[in-house]
């Protein structure tokens, strides 16, 4: 039996908007949940997963496993900071989300950022989703994400609360510079 999904993940899943004929990468995908939820409700998404965890490579792929055997899901090992960019197959992406993968609001994650805003066709929109504890200040979560999405590549920041902190961009038609 496949584990619950996360109330978050159903968030972050729902704030995609998805159509049903997108490109979607998902960094950090742990046990493969938000693919799970995405390919059951949209199964003509093209949908890659990407993780630095051999661990969550294989849940994702276990949890997932008609999915990955039809070809709507692949699953990869992988840095999305590696030099060059990510070896990602399947893009350019209409959406890249990720769900608390905390590199997004620790640190100034420009690198990273500008690597998935490169993966994303003119108009897609990258989300980073976060859950923060119930009762406190997201201030700090929040502007260390929109810091990590001031690139060049993405337009202005959108943050939408629901339960979940949620900071998108759109990438732009030309990066400036």
């Amino acid at each position: 039996m496949k584990a619950a999904v996360p109330e978050r993940v159903r968030r972050a899943v729902a704030l995609l908007d998805l159509r049903g004929d997108e490109a979607v990468l998902e960094v950090g995908p742990g046990p493969g949940a938000a693919a799970e939820l995405v390919l059951a409700a949209r199964p003509a998404v093209r949908y890659v997963a990407l993780d630095r965890s051999a661990t969550a490579v294989a849940r994702t792929t276990a949890r997932n496993q008609a999915a990955v055997d039809d070809g709507r899901l692949v699953v990869r090992r992988g840095d999305v900071s590696a030099a060059g960019g990510p070896d990602v197959p399947g893009g350019p992406f209409d959406v890249a989300f990720a769900v608390d993968v905390n590199v997004f609001w620790t640190r100034v994650a420009h690198a990273e950022v500008s690597a998935l805003a490169a993966l994303l066709v003119p108009g897609g929109a990258l989300w980073l989703v976060h859950e923060t504890p119930r009762g406190t200040d997201d201030g700090r979560v929040l502007d260390g994400v929109r810091a990590s999405l001031d690139v060049p590549a993405l337009a202005e920041v959108t943050v939408v609360r629901d339960l979940v902190l949620a900071v998108g961009a759109r990438r732009v038609a030309e990066p400036p510079g």
